[in-house]
């Protein structure tokens, strides 16, 4: 069993997380124990974990990258109606996080491959389960907010 899964069973079971460890051979930062970190807290950091995976572009990316590893063009072909600028700073953002891994080849020009990290490749299954239902039920949806558009007419300014 890995460390990361060692931690999570010692937690279920009711034992607080150390407040350091290693994950993916990286020294975890200090802070609060696992148990104590709680999204619907205000001043929690896990907030921000939740705002950059779920924010317009990194879902679209992790689904591209659970497919195998991607040059930035394949990328931005994939995914669409994405600028080059945005794509740049959303995959720096996620290298930070440490859900994306850069990895350049020397050459003329430079090759830059782009994978998950196992991080990253946890979080696969849980947007294609997101992805899942919001194709699955686009049409409902779609039709529930024609019908609420239609009794509440937007006021045109």
């Amino acid at each position: 069993m890995s460390h990361s899964l060692d931690v999570a069973a010692s937690v279920a079971a009711g034992a607080a997380a150390p407040a350091t460890s290693e994950v993916d051979g990286v020294p975890a930062a200090a802070g609060p124990p696992l148990a104590a970190y709680d999204v619907l807290s205000p001043e929690c950091p896990s907030r921000t974990v939740l705002r950059h995976v779920v924010d317009r572009w990194t879902p679209l990316i992790v689904a591209v990258l659970a497919r195998g590893p991607r040059r930035f063009g394949e990328l931005r072909e994939a995914i669409g109606g994405v600028t080059p600028k945005v794509l740049a700073q959303t995959l720096r953002s996620m290298e930070r996080d440490g859900l994306v891994l850069r990895e350049q080849t020397p050459g003329v020009p430079p090759r830059v491959d782009y994978t998950l990290t196992p991080l990253g490749a946890g979080l696969a299954e849980p947007i294609a389960a997101l992805r899942a239902w919001a194709e699955g039920n686009a049409e409902q949806v779609l039709a529930h907010r024609e019908a609420y558009d239609r009794v509440h007419p937007r006021s045109e300014a």
